[in-house]
């Protein structure tokens, strides 16, 4: 993905994205507003249903648990993934009973990070972990959420550059039938790691979001609570869709996160394929293509 001239180019500019290599950009530095954002810190016995209004009212994807006295104990977070994964695993009499447990039981650990660590360690957890998200730890202030939706906006101030163009980070596009019924739906999405299903035969996807928006609505609870209603029975067709943006094979990845930034689904399609923040980020990451300022 990376040939030995632009790998050169890239080292007359910049430190090149090696695992592990030390750029002495502190991700306080680089993430100045983490510390001043609120998210709201869930009581662990705090019902699901409530907790997964929350994240629905806040359009976010993850809500830490309330840390307690205790600063050193593993952090842990509600992620509107980690709710799909407990409610694939129920029948319709189970998933009302969910709705009462406490939230403590769909949560997964939080990776943790300290704001003094250089921002190629972000990305090292992200990479270990498969996912967008960690707390960010601080001897003088509350913690904060850092996400990849935040690297994003590091190449709008060129803190990050690379010289690759989407069509070298693009996905495959997944897609499975309208008439897919969500039990099936999720458990592929569950075995290929996508966040998002395109619709076959269209230019449309489902998100994991509005999954969760679908299932946790009071039309859909309302029905459950009478007995009429399987949840997971649902077609994929009658989730809310999206449309992605269409772009150019060769727009720059710089392009690509202000334009994934700025629109809701943060979903761009190319010749090539599904574009994502991860692929934006990640992929040139990992293939030692994306640089950082010192």
């Amino acid at each position: 993905m990376c040939d030995a001239r632009i790998a050169e180019r890239l080292k007359e500019e910049l430190i090149i994205g090696e695992p592990g290599t030390i750029t002495g950009l502190k991700i306080r530095a680089a993430f100045p507003a983490v510390f001043k954002r609120a998210y709201p810190a869930l009581d662990p016995k705090t019902e699901m249903l409530p907790a997964v209004s929350l994240l629905r009212f806040h359009e976010i994807d993850a809500l830490p648990l309330a840390f307690g006295a205790d600063k050193h104990q593993r952090r842990r977070a509600v992620f509107g993934f980690s709710c799909l994964a407990k409610l694939r695993q129920m029948g319709p009499a189970e998933f009302g009973e969910f709705l009462k447990r406490p939230c403590e039981e769909a949560s997964e650990e939080l990776s943790t990070i300290d704001a003094d660590e250089d921002v190629r360690d972000l990305l090292r957890v992200f990479s270990t972990t498969h996912f967008g998200f960690a707390m960010v730890e601080n001897r003088h202030e509350e913690g904060g959420l850092i996400t990849l939706a935040d690297v994003l906006g590091l190449y709008d101030t060129g803190v990050i550059r690379s010289h690759l163009v989407v069509g070298d980070v693009a996905s495959p596009i997944f897609s499975m039938p309208g008439k897919t019924r969500l039990k099936e739906v999720l458990r592929e999405m569950y075995e290929r790691a996508y966040r998002r299903v395109f619709i076959s035969g269209s230019r449309v996807f489902v998100s994991d979001r509005a999954i969760i928006t679908h299932v946790f609505s009071p039309a859909v609870l309302t029905r459950l609570a009478r007995g009429s209603s399987d949840v997971l029975d649902t077609p994929l067709s009658a989730i809310e869709r999206s449309e992605p943006r269409s772009v150019p094979v060769d727009t720059s990845l710089k392009q690509a996160a202000s334009t994934l930034t700025a629109m809701r689904g943060q979903t761009l399609v190319c010749e090539k394929g599904v574009v994502t923040p991860w692929d934006v980020v990640m992929k040139p990451w990992r293939a030692k293509a994306l640089g950082i300022r010192k």
